[in-house]
């Protein structure tokens, strides 16, 4: 019987680990509680939708954008789109968030000099990786 009751209060103990009490209070415009509905990089934007997205592009693009919709935000925030190359940063755009439906872009000049692998992170204002987009240039 006492093993009983021991091991179940060890798995409640185990449990609570895994609760965290920032996700019960999700609206409070943090980190948690900013959701990205869409992220995508392409080619072009036409009123605010993204135009010729894709995950390979050819090195003559000239320009690409990182296109991301962000809704849960409380209040205003910023995200931060951070442009990776084989694993080097190369550019960190800060974007305001203002609404709890907001859609951002940054923007990136492609050329010859940049044929490899590509990845781009949208950071919270409080450093949280919120989605990664990864894409080629060939």
């Amino acid at each position: 019987m006492q093993k009983k009751v021991l091991l179940s209060v060890m798995i409640v103990l185990a449990l609570s680990f895994f609760v965290s009490p920032v996700a019960a209070d999700s609206h409070d415009g943090s980190a948690s509680s900013l959701n990205i509905e869409k992220a995508v990089i392409c080619r072009g934007m036409d009123q605010r939708v993204p135009l010729g997205t894709g995950n390979v592009f050819a090195s003559d693009t000239g320009e690409l954008f990182c296109f991301t919709k962000i809704t849960g935000a409380a209040h205003n925030t910023m995200v931060t789109h951070k442009w990776f190359l084989n694993g080097d940063l190369k550019s960190s755009v800060d974007l305001p968030v203002e609404s709890s439906s907001w859609r951002t872009w940054s923007t990136k000049q492609i050329g010859p000099a940049d044929v490899g692998d590509w990845m781009v992170e949208v950071v919270s204002e409080e450093g949280v990786v919120l989605t990664t987009i990864l894409f080629f240039i060939q």
